[in-house]
């Protein structure tokens, strides 16, 4: 199984940001293939947007929810409740479906780095492996901060990257093959969160 992960920070903004937001950061695919936006509040809200344009996320006061354009207004849906659908779905669809479903899915493994700057900002480079010679093999898939001033964004894709693999346990099971990454999201805040082989510096 293959998970991509796209995507590179073009800018982190701790001040000047919207209204809502007292951190925004925008990462950017290359070739501006895809985007996603990240508001953070002081009271950890959130707001997460991406190249869709018909959809986003939101935390409010702890809760999480996807609001999604339909022809009669905004649906608001509650991420436990897709949850408990989707369980219900799969039950239906795929009623012998086993326990340990998901057991042969390939782990996505990352591999610690040396410290990079990032446009002025340093920190750890995870990579997809090393090669013999000890080097790094590609570009980073990931580099973390660890700068309290970026603590509140590294919270919020912490908190969404576990939402993403909560739901995908209906898929899988109790195998959770990007336990990696979500550890490694827990440490700090991603000043680069792409595949890897996309780029090491922020996207022009």
């Amino acid at each position: 199984m293959k998970f991509a992960l796209r995507l590179c920070i073009i800018s982190l903004l701790p001040l000047g940001a919207p209204a809502f937001a007292d951190i925004t950061a925008n990462y950017m695919a290359p070739n501006n293939a895809m985007s996603m936006k990240i508001e953070v509040a002081s009271n950890s809200d959130v707001r997460a947007a991406t190249t869709n344009p018909n959809s986003y996320f939101i935390t409010r006061e702890g809760h999480d929810y996807v609001v999604q354009a339909s022809f009669n207004g905004p649906a608001v849906m509650r991420v436990e409740d897709m949850a408990s659908v989707m369980a219900e779905q799969m039950k239906k669809m795929m009623p012998n479906m086993p326990e340990d479903k998901g057991k042969d899915a390939l782990e996505f493994q990352l591999v610690k780095g040396g410290v990079v700057t990032i446009r002025g900002r340093q920190g750890i480079a995870y990579y997809g492996g090393m090669q013999k010679s000890g080097a790094p093999l590609g570009e980073p898939v990931v580099v973390i901060s660890t700068d309290p001033e970026l603590a509140p964004l590294g919270a919020a894709m912490s908190h969404q990257f576990d939402m993403s693999i909560a739901m995908m346990g209906q898929i899988l099971g109790n195998k959770n093959p990007f336990k990696g990454m979500q550890d490694i999201l827990k440490t700090g805040a991603p000043l680069v969160f792409t595949r890897m082989g996309d780029c090491q510096e922020f996207c022009a």
